[in-house]
C-alpha cells in the first residue's frame, strides 16, 4: 500500500494536511527537525504533500533526487489549498493524479506542467504506471514523448483482443490517429515487407516481444519496450536450496517461453516453503512479492481435469499433489498455466499468466 507523508510549518497549514489525511490517509509533520525529516521522507514514502512554498521544498530536496524511476511523487500546496503544484515525478510517482486529488480535496485547482498531459497527449510512462507495467529501456521515453508532441502518430506493438479493449487509451489514440495498433506478428511482417514503421517510433506492450537482430538492424526509430507484469512463477524446491540456482532455473524457463523477467508479477509458493532462504532472496532481489498459496486452496484445485502433472512423491513430501503449478495457478487467479512444472536439479518451476494486472 502506498504511503504519503504531510509537511506543514504554519497552524493554518496543520490544519489543511488534517483535512486532506481525513481523505488520504498520511503521516503528519510539523516543524521539528522539519529538513532532517522530511530529507528522510524522500527516502521512506510513496508520497510527499508540503503545505509551503515550493523555494523551500526544492532547497531541501536537491540532494536528494535521483531518478523519476524512484524518486517518490512530491506536491506543494499553499496553506489555503489553492493549488496543488505536481513538482517531482509527476507521471512514475503518480504526483500529477495526487495533485489532482489534493486539489480536489482542497476545492483548490491542479497545477500540472508536464508537457504530455498539457498537450492531452498519452504519457507512456503513466500508462505503464496505471497498468503495472515495467519500462525495459525508459531512455527512448522522451523519444517517443517528442513524436507525440511534435503531432505525429506512433506504432504500437500489442497483444490486444479485437473486443473488449485491454487498454482503452489506446484506441481512443486510433481514432484519433496518434496511434498504429499492430500485433506482434503483424509488426513483424510489415518489417519484412520494408513498411513505413521502420522510419516510426514504436511503443512494444507485450510480456515478452523483442526485435530480432536483422529486424534491429532494419529499423530506423526508436523502440520502446514496455513488459506487462503479468506472469505468476511458482516454485519448488529441496530444503536449504541457494539462490542462484534457483534464480538460474527460473530465468532459463523464462528464457524458453520467450518471456521477459521484468514482466513477474509474483513468486508463489505453498506454506511448507515459505521461510526457504533462496526462494525468498529471489523475490527481494526481483523486486517482486512472494505470495504463499494455503494447502487448501490447491487440495480443492481439480488437478487432474486442469491437466496439471501431479506427483505420489511430491504429496508424500508436501501433503498436495502439486507445488510449482498449483500455487502458479492460483496466484494467477486461475488464469492461463504456460509451463507446468519445468524440472532443474532440486528445483521445479510454473509459470501461469494473470487474467488482470
Amino acid at each position: 500500500m502506498s504511503k504519503t507523508a504531510y509537511f506543514y510549518l504554519t497552524p493554518e497549514g496543520q490544519k489543511l494536511a488534517q483535512s486532506l489525511s481525513a481523505s488520504h490517509p498520511g503521516d503528519i509533520y510539523g516543524k521539528e527537525n522539519f529538513k532532517e525529516t522530511l530529507r528522510k521522507a524522500f527516502e521512506s514514502y510513496d508520497y510527499l504533500v508540503c503545505i509551503m512554498a515550493t523555494g523551500i521544498v526544492v532547497r531541501i530536496l536537491a540532494p536528494c533526487i535521483s531518478h523519476k524511476t524512484s524518486d517518490p511523487g512530491v506536491v506543494v500546496m499553499d496553506q489555503k489549498g489553492r493549488f496543488a503544484i505536481s513538482l517531482l515525478s509527476g507521471h512514475l510517482g503518480g504526483a500529477n493524479d495526487l495533485a489532482r486529488k489534493m486539489a480536489f480535496l482542497s476545492g483548490g485547482e491542479a497545477v500540472i506542467t508536464t508537457a504530455t498531459d498539457v498537450a492531452g497527449e498519452l504519457s507512456f510512462d503513466s500508462f505503464a504506471k496505471k497498468y503495472h507495467m515495467s519500462i525495459e529501456n525508459i531512455g527512448v521515453l522522451k523519444s517517443i514523448s517528442g513524436t507525440l508532441l511534435e503531432g505525429k502518430p506512433i506504432v504500437v506493438v500489442s497483444s490486444m483482443p479485437s473486443s473488449e479493449p485491454t487498454y482503452p487509451e489506446l484506441w481512443r489514440g486510433k481514432k484519433r490517429g496518434r496511434f498504429i495498433l499492430c500485433t506482434p506478428e503483424e509488426y513483424s511482417s510489415l518489417l519484412e515487407k520494408g513498411s513505413q514503421v521502420i522510419h516510426i517510433p514504436t511503443v512494444v506492450i507485450h510480456e515478452g516481444f523483442s526485435l530480432s537482430e536483422e529486424e534491429k538492424a532494419c529499423v530506423q526509430a526508436p523502440v520502446l519496450y514496455l513488459r506487462p507484469r503479468t506472469i505468476c512463477a511458482g516454485i519448488g524446491c529441496k530444503r536449504g536450496m541457494e539462490v542462484a540456482p534457483i534464480e538460474a532455473a527460473l530465468m532459463d524457463t523464462l528464457k524458453k517461453e520467450g518471456l521477459s523477467p521484468l514482466s513477474l508479477k509474483s513468486i508463489s509458493t505453498i506454506p511448507l516453503k515459505a521461510d526457504e532462504p533462496g526462494i525468498l532472496a529471489l523475490a527481494d532481489k526481483l523486486q517482486v512479492p512472494l505470495t504463499v498459496i494455503p494447502t487448501e486452496e490447491i487440495e480443492s484445485l481439480d488437478i487432474q481435469g486442469l491437466g496439471i502433472a501431479a506427483s505420489d512423491y511430491v504429496e508424500k513430501q508436501t501433503g498436495v499433489l502439486s507445488v510449482s503449478t498449483a500455487s502458479s495457478y492460483l496466484a494467477s487467479d486461475r488464469g492461463i498455466i504456460l509451463v507446468d512444472k519445468a524440472k532443474y536439479k532440486g528445483i521445479t518451476i510454473a509459470l501461469s499468466k494473470a487474467k488482470t494486472f
